[in-house]
């Protein structure tokens, strides 16, 4: 509604802007021109800046990748050479004396190899590339050895980064499992990289103070990182935001992250190392990235500030009552839809679920404790369902948080689909659990819309690898009490846990009914 209020602000506006006329048009076009084309600049000069350092960081990450790939390759083209060699003749002093020969020539060849080494079924040591078998040497301790007893496979081991003990450099090993002829384990052969070789190629890059370069296996553990430190070798980035984006079918990227580690916001390229389960992840600090940029705005900025303070103080007698009256105008027009909007936004936040979109628990009490006061009054029966999600913390552990809000987004929309009637209402209860109330209903009816959105959501076969069938599924509990029963909101929600209590405990993915008030399931 327009009040007087309003109509005379309108006209003192009208009245001030006749008053003003050209001379303020003119300037507010001049000025408004100004600050437009100095926010161009900046914004199109941040564009730059950030996508020429991408590019960069990009084309930094697949070039060691590349030179890792190739590096482990060569490595590992000479330790199937052994295995090989070792299957058919054996690990007989003759072999392991040819070997020895064959071996250290190659180590000559290869700058990043710390050493060849074979070991036996008992993880005792029968070469060493490097000069004497240590007495009493044995290495069955080790990650490597363990994997290969354990695991038939002949595929390349990639282990994590170590100290030798022979020489107590830093070094990452590459391994595969030597067999007996009838397939039995008979040991394993190893080469050990320098992880200061890999450090090595990251020597002519300038990475800036706080950028740096990480190599990680697949699974997110730190092989070895510049700048180096050794307490940061074989730290678990894998809850980090950069392996949060590291999808299985994802084998490159760009973003802007905060550091798992020292909690610097860099732009980040990562690249999986092709054929091997490691990861690049080259980063620059962001700040860094940006200081040449800053320095640009600034200057441009100052000029642009100059400009407009001249402008302004040539402009300023003209349009100051006008200024005020506008602004007034707009304080008020800002207020009254500021309270409208806020008014708005509280009854929707006090009564909705802003994840589902389904009414929060605050509105289901308020819905179960009209309905049951009216139930009283018509002798009208009040059907109430249960619904939780099985197995969901562990949906949550495995898939992530992110996923798990689109699991409990799906499950709200499958409840809504089937509570159409007006008057009914489905509410998120709390966590992974929903609760529907459905008014002159029975058990029977209950259980039917119940039954119709449990088999709905296990048609959908949404993955859950930590549910015993592999797919998410629900359960529910159903409470129903006629009128004449009547007693609290609380009594037919007791009732319904109950039912819902015995579902998880009877399996799961099923639903139960409790008609007594007792609770007793039917």
């Amino acid at each position: 509604m327009i009040t007087r209020a309003t109509l005379f602000l309108k006209a003192e506006w009208a009245n001030a802007r006749l008053r003003i006329g050209h001379v303020v048009l003119f300037v507010a076009a001049v000025c408004i021109s100004l600050i437009a084309i100095s926010i161009w600049g900046v914004f199109n000069s941040l564009e730059y800046h950030l996508h020429d350092k991408e590019i960069e960081m990009s084309n930094l990450s697949k070039t060691l990748s590349s030179s890792i790939a190739a590096t482990l390759t060569q490595v590992d083209t000479v330790i199937l050479g052994i295995q090989g060699q070792v299957e058919i003749e054996g690990a007989g002093s003759e072999t392991l004396k040819r070997l020895g020969g064959m071996l250290r020539n190659q180590q000559k060849s290869l700058p990043q190899v710390h050493g060849f080494f074979i070991y036996d079924e008992q993880g005792r040591w029968l070469f060493n590339s490097n000069g004497a078998i240590p007495l009493d040497a044995n290495n069955a301790d080790r990650d490597y050895f363990i994997y290969h007893r354990e695991h038939a496979s002949n595929a390349l081991f990639i282990g994590p980064s170590i100290r030798s003990r022979s020489t107590s450099d830093w070094v990452m090993t590459l391994s595969r499992r030597l067999n007996h002829p009838d397939g039995s384990f008979a040991g394993v052969v190893v080469a050990t990289l320098y992880l200061d070789y890999f450090l090595s190629l990251y020597d002519g890059i300038d990475m800036g103070e706080n950028g740096l370069i990480n190599l990680t296996s697949a699974t997110g553990h730190i092989v070895v990182r510049k700048p180096f430190r050794e307490a940061d070798i074989g730290t678990d980035i894998s809850t980090g935001e950069v392996f949060a984006l590291l999808t299985p079918g994802a084998s490159s990227g760009i973003a802007t992250i905060r550091s798992f580690i020292d909690k610097v916001e860099r732009v980040i390229s990562f690249q999986r190392v092709n054929g091997y389960p490691l990861v690049v992840i080259a980063a620059f600090d962001k700040n860094e990235i940006l200081a040449d940029w800053r320095s640009e705005s600034f200057a441009g900025f100052l000029i642009a500030s100059v400009l407009l303070l001249i402008l302004s103080f040539l402009g300023y007698r003209l349009i100051r009552l006008m200024s005020q009256q506008i602004q007034a105008q707009k304080d008020l027009q800002r207020s009254e839809e500021n309270y409208i909007e806020a008014n708005r936004a509280l009854g929707q936040l006090a009564l909705e679920d802003g994840m589902t979109g389904l009414p929060n628990r605050r509105k289901f009490d308020l819905f179960m404790s009209t309905e049951i006061s009216k139930a009283k009054c018509t002798s009208s029966d009040v059907a109430l369902i249960m619904i939780d999600v099985d197995f969901f913390k562990s949906y949550n552990d495995c898939y992530g948080h992110v996923q798990g809000d689109e699991c409990l987004r799906t499950v709200s929309a499958i409840i809504r689909k089937y509570i159409t009637r007006e008057g009914d209402l489905a509410a998120r209860y709390g966590g992974e659990e929903f609760a529907i109330v459905l008014l002159d209903t029975d058990y029977v009816g209950a259980f039917i819309i119940a039954e119709k959105i449990r088999t709905e959501v296990e048609r959908r076969s949404i993955q859950h690898s930590e549910s015993p069938i592999n797919i998410v599924t629900v359960s529910a509990g159903i409470s129903a009490l006629s009128g004449s029963k009547m007693d609290t909101p609380e009594d037919l929600i007791d009732i319904a846990d109950k039912a819902l209590y015995v579902a998880k405990n009877s399996g799961r993915n099923r639903t139960v009914i409790s008609n007594h008030f007792s609770g007793a399931p039917a």
